[in-house]
């Protein structure tokens, strides 16, 4: 049987109270608490390896294998190769920075599918181009009865202007898992690009 409790000893956050009460953190998006365990890691090389990277001195050395076993560790997890892991800011950060990049391939007569039920970091970006390059934005509905996205209405949206198409994995918001890959198929059908918000999908995954 899980001991929650034990697990709970292991954040060090959790441990806190206000008001007299234990404290439950709801806005895990904006900022999880944090394991023991990555406390330690990051006091550890804030205080003994602290330096910028591709230096010819020693904590510079330190901090560049120290990227290079974080992306083979990202890489494991996801699937991927260590060299196609990218780490930035966060998710809303890396996704305008990768629409900037993509901007130029777009124009009036393309149609960028986005959905209601994805976090603002994946539709903001895509949007703001689209307002940019003049192409036209699609929304895809919710299934309001399954809190999942309306799969039909989604196919009904791509098309021979479909540019790319914007999903999330799990929603933020309510938990539900969305059918990704079915998703992809239309969209390598259609020749878009998908791009796939992920990050609250590592725990279902």
């Amino acid at each position: 049987m899980l001991d929650v409790q034990a697990i709970r000893q292991q954040f060090p956050a959790l441990r806190e109270q206000y008001h007299g009460r234990p404290a439950t953190f709801f806005d895990n998006p904006g900022g999880t608490q944090v394991h023991e365990s990555v406390i330690q890691a990051m006091t550890s090389y804030l205080t003994r390896r602290n330096s910028n990277t591709h230096g010819v001195f020693e904590t510079s050395r330190r901090t560049d294998e120290i990227i290079d076993q974080a992306r083979r560790a990202a890489g494991d997890l996801l699937g991927a190769a260590p060299d196609e892991v990218v780490f930035g800011n966060n998710m809303t950060s890396l996704t305008f920075a990768l629409s900037h990049a993509l901007a130029h391939e777009f124009g009036p007569d393309d149609e960028i599918v986005v959905t209601r039920l994805d976090h603002d970091a994946n539709v903001w970006p895509w949007v703001m181009m689209a307002e940019d390059t003049g192409a036209q934005v699609r929304w895809v509905d919710i299934d309001m009865e399954s809190c999942t996205l309306d799969m039909e209405h989604f196919q009904s949206l791509i098309g021979p202007k479909t540019r790319l198409v914007a999903v999330g994995y799990a929603s933020n918001a309510v938990g539900t898992i969305n059918d990704v890959k079915t998703v992809i198929g239309w969209a390598k059908a259609a020749g878009a690009y998908t791009f796939v918000d992920a990050v609250q999908f590592a725990p279902h995954g």
